[in-house]
């Protein structure tokens, strides 16, 4: 069991309660008439993608299911808590905008594997959809037209309880671009799935032995500690002499030219602003727009009420003032009342000026707002995604084209250093460790530290630590996203967490370097402290039992669908055909250049 949940466990994410209708992609065919049947192979929207059986999905069964399917994040979105937002409701939603039973949310593919081409993430859902519904088909399952009725009503259906069906019939023929009748089929097979998920798991359960060992296992609990040696940031430390500059110059003045030429906007000073900003959070407008429950919808526009009021309260000390005395006043309003922890404990003050492109990529509104103010000037109540924003411009800082001849000396340091970083990392690293080894006791903090002394002021060299993790997650929530081979802070690899469980507080260090899976750093571990599990009594193992079987069953089903798409595939019951791979090769080459052209704008995030 234990090794099932190793493998499988990944796969689950805490479901996100989000109801989303995107409607981005563009396809061009016609709106089906309302007794337009699933199959046809003539051109356009009826040219099959997929086959299951006797019937084909084509191009108006996927714009459905794009239309019902959440959007990933955009190229260039970068480190924006709505990009990490958008990543999980993508993620871990299949049809985000129908309403499914919430005990079958946890059944959907490993996040980790979701491709972010979303054509292919929308036909991998549909064709598990489909696969399923037949297979349910077979064992003589059925949904009929009530059941469905049932699932589409309440989405469209006011407050005094008055089903809307023109709403509902113009979103599906208009929103959807489908007929009502397939629009309801595919609800049908939605509902054909979830009954045979609850058969193919209605079997699987927990022993005492597993829920016993389980239990056992979360009282055991370890902590580790490591030392980070990155080349990315050695390159950032090393600092070439000009001797080294100069003759890297004669030598490799093409090669320097070109690096420049492909990295021209790194070199060139963005037009930026200085400025001081309170703020008054509320919900996400984006986020909001994404959610269908009443209650919870109520409760996050109330959000902005209380935000309101408080801004408006806020904005009134600062009317009629001017000068040193309106900053002095701002400042300390921002202190008392700013929600923006950045810059809170500065008076609202950024603590550098915040280039142009990266400002509008955070908050349009603000820096629509700035761009408007004079230098010592207040904005009013700027109202942005997620709340309210005072401002007050303390400078414009102007940009500056820079030429080859100007950065030559540090586009020749930046290559060198680059250079060096890989072998001086591997260098550093194995210092750290023989250190280590010679002294297995002393905390790998101190160790850090005397590697960052030769790139002083600079500090390549990081510390960190897990914090206390049990052997097994404690709560449901936990083994939802469990892996084992996860190292928190780390990263995942078996071979790191395999050396990782066999340390002992007599041997707490590896005798080795480590390096995960596609990443160029490298790392020396510890193992900072143990606790013995003691056994565990019948309430803890009863609480273990709980926590595993939804974790057992979603493996399970997980397992059993992949058996059955490989077997229909085998036995020429699914194919995918060539246009849905024409499909996906387009896609992917539209993402491939959207993503490139966000790296190559200043600001992003490379």
């Amino acid at each position: 069991m234990l090794g099932t949940l190793r493998k499988h466990s990944r796969s689950v994410i805490i479901y996100v309660l989000f109801a989303i209708i995107i409607v981005v992609f563009v396809f061009t065919f016609n709106v089906s008439g309302p007794e337009a049947g699933c199959s046809g192979d003539g051109g356009g929207a009826k040219a099959a993608l997929v086959s299951v059986g006797d019937t084909k999905m084509d191009a108006s069964d996927l714009f459905m299911g794009l239309a019902l399917t959440a959007d990933p994040p955009g190229p260039g979105m970068g480190n924006d808590p709505r990009s990490f937002q958008a990543e999980l409701i993508y993620r871990s939603t299949r049809f985000a905008r129908l309403q499914g039973d919430p005990k079958f949310r946890a059944y959907i593919p490993d996040p980790t594997r979701v491709s972010m081409i979303k054509v292919r993430k929308v036909m991998d859902d549909l064709e598990e959809t489909w696969l399923v519904s037949e297979a349910a088909r077979a064992q003589g399952l059925r949904a009929g037209v009530g059941e469905a009725r049932d699932r589409i009503v309440p989405d469209f259906t006011d407050s005094e309880g008055v089903f809307k069906k023109r709403r509902y019939e113009n979103w599906v023929r208009w929103g959807l671009k489908t007929s009502l009748g397939r629009f309801e089929d595919f609800v049908k097979r939605e509902l054909l799935r979830e009954k045979m998920i609850a058969l193919v798991t209605s079997n699987v359960s927990v022993s005492d032995r597993e829920a016993r060992l389980a239990a056992k296992l979360r009282k055991e609990i370890r902590e580790y500690e490591w030392v980070e040696v990155s080349p990315s940031l050695l390159a950032q430390a090393i600092r070439p002499t000009p001797l080294e500059t100069d003759n890297f110059l004669q030598a490799s003045l093409d090669i320097a030219k070109k690096y420049f030429e492909d990295h021209t906007a790194e070199y060139q000073v963005e037009p930026a602003y200085d400025f001081h900003v309170t703020k008054f959070s509320a919900a996400s407008r984006r986020i909001m727009a994404s959610i269908q429950d009443p209650e919870q919808r109520k409760m996050l526009e109330s959000s902005w009420s209380a935000a309101k009021d408080r801004a408006d309260k806020a904005a009134a000390r600062l009317a009629g003032l001017g000068g040193a005395e309106l900053l002095t006043a701002f400042e300390a309003l921002a202190r008392e009342v700013s929600d923006d922890s950045k810059t809170r404990d500065r008076g609202g003050r950024v603590e550098a000026p915040v280039p142009v492109s990266a400002l509008a990529a955070m908050e349009p509104a603000v820096f629509s707002a700035l761009s408007g103010l004079e230098i010592g000037q207040a904005s009013g109540l700027v109202n942005g995604d997620d709340g309210y924003y005072l401002l007050f411009l303390d400078g414009k800082t102007p940009g500056e084209e820079r030429t080859f001849e100007q950065v030559k000396d540090r586009v020749a340091g930046q290559l060198i250093a680059q250079k060096q970083a890989g072998e001086t990392a591997k260098v550093v690293a194995d210092s750290v460790l023989a250190r280590s080894l010679a002294a297995p006791t002393r905390r790998l903090f101190d160790v850090a530290t005397e590697a960052n002394l030769p790139f002083a002021p600079q500090s390549p060299v990081k510390y960190g630590s897990t914090g206390r993790i049990p052997s097994m997650p404690t709560t449901l929530s936990g083994l939802a996203g469990w892996s084992p081979s996860a190292i928190p802070g780390l990263g995942e690899s078996e071979e790191l967490a395999a050396a990782l469980m066999d340390l002992t507080t007599a041997r707490p260090v590896p005798d080795k370097v480590f390096q995960l899976p596609g990443a160029e750093a490298r790392y020396v571990v510890r193992l900072k402290s143990a606790t013995t599990a003691t056994e565990p009594d019948e309430a803890e193992i009863a609480a273990a039992r709980d926590d595993l079987l939804p974790v057992k069953r979603q493996a399970y089903y997980r397992d059993w669908y992949k058996t059955l798409r490989n077997q229909a595939a085998s036995e020429g019951r699914f194919v995918e055909h060539e246009t849905l791979a024409a499909l996906v090769r387009e896609e992917m080459r539209t993402h491939e250049e959207a993503v490139k052209q966000a790296a190559q704008e200043p600001g992003s995030d490379k």
